[in-house]
């Protein structure tokens, strides 16, 4: 499995005047300076289906461009339970 995620940042907010920074998709500090921002993003990695009620991921992701506000590298699991 292969992703790729862009984040633009259309407007600043009001709030958090400290660092020109953003929470990306984790959380929204409201920063200002932001407008125009561009981050991409790629992630790569794998599901199991050990059974019809269950469903076991993980991925890896990390920025492809310059800017990485808070994010650096990210591991994501997940499990999927269907009943």
């Amino acid at each position: 499995m292969t992703e790729f995620n862009w984040y633009h940042y259309m407007s600043s907010g009001k709030v958090f005047t400290l660092a020109p920074i953003e929470g990306g998709d984790l959380f929204n500090l409201g920063t200002v300076g932001v407008a125009g921002n561009d981050i991409v993003t790629g992630a790569f990695g794998m599901k199991y289906k050990p059974g019809n009620h269950m469903e076991l991921g993980v991925a890896w992701e990390l920025p492809l461009t310059e800017r990485r506000d808070v994010l650096d590298n990210r591991l994501t699991v997940d499990m999927i339970l269907r009943y």
